[in-house]
């Protein structure tokens, strides 16, 4: 029984006291690692709090670390996503933005380390090594069947250090080195071009929003006008902070 029921950022809570748990209202499913106190996520109070993160987790679950970022993702919705460590972080809402979640809490029956993201026609492909997984972006993230494969099946490439895809865009772009290669996602078999080389040596992650492209490396983050703009550019972009610009850190 539930005192009150609420959804908040696609997750659904039944509250009762000061308890609470999640649960799916399709299936019953209740995840395990509940019930929790309200007071620790949903009440602020005084020495008390979520955001002050699971000690477990290390430096990968302590947004203001500095430690590098495997992927991010900006999706089809707004949303945009971090993932180090087999956790996720949500970018675009700063209530959520200041603590991680397991990666199973927001993608289910995803475990592991991502190590490339990017979104595209209502979907999020999450990769990992040499296999894909692909969920959909709206009313939660609901896994797609027939996932995951094989990367070289569904893109060309056998791996991938990042990729990114542009708002309103079906060209897909895989970061491989110093290297990036266009994929035309709207091609059927897909075929990954000719490598063009970029002004960096390597890079952690990659994202386009409307604000630009951004590439991200150990704590700090190059962002581009555009496509065109990281292309032609001879030399980095200089060098921002993740934790300041993203998760409002102190300098």
């Amino acid at each position: 029984p539930c005192g009150a029921a609420l959804r908040w950022l696609e997750r659904y809570y039944c509250l009762r006291g000061t308890r609470f748990r999640r649960f799916q209202p399709r299936s019953g499913e209740l995840p395990p690692g509940y019930p929790r106190d309200l007071r620790d996520y949903f009440i602020p109070c005084p020495g008390r709090g979520h955001r002050q993160g699971n000690a477990s987790w290390g430096d990968a679950g302590d947004r203001c670390s500095g430690t590098p970022f495997q992927a991010l993702l900006s999706d089809d919705t707004g949303r945009i996503y971090a993932f180090r460590g087999g956790l996720s972080f949500r970018l675009d809402s700063w209530q959520d933005g200041h603590h991680a979640w397991p990666l199973g809490q927001t993608w289910p029956g995803l475990e592991g380390e991502v190590d490339a993201a990017f979104a595209w026609d209502g979907r999020t492909y999450l990769i990992q090594g040499s296999q894909v997984s692909v969920f959909l972006s709206v009313r939660g993230h609901r896994p797609v069947l027939g996932y995951p494969r094989a990367l070289q099946e569904e893109l060309g490439v056998p791996s991938a250090d990042a990729a990114f895809t542009c708002p309103g865009s079906a060209k897909l772009y895989l970061i491989t080195g110093d290297h990036v290669r266009l994929v035309d996602l709207m091609q059927t078999p897909r075929r990954v071009g000719e490598p063009v080389p970029l002004p960096h040596d390597h890079v952690d992650g990659a994202m386009c929003t409307d604000d630009g492209v951004f590439l991200f490396r150990g704590p700090g983050y190059h962002q581009y006008p555009g496509v065109a703009q990281l292309l032609g550019a001879r030399e980095p972009a200089p060098p921002q902070s993740i934790a300041s610009h993203f998760f409002q850190c102190p300098q």
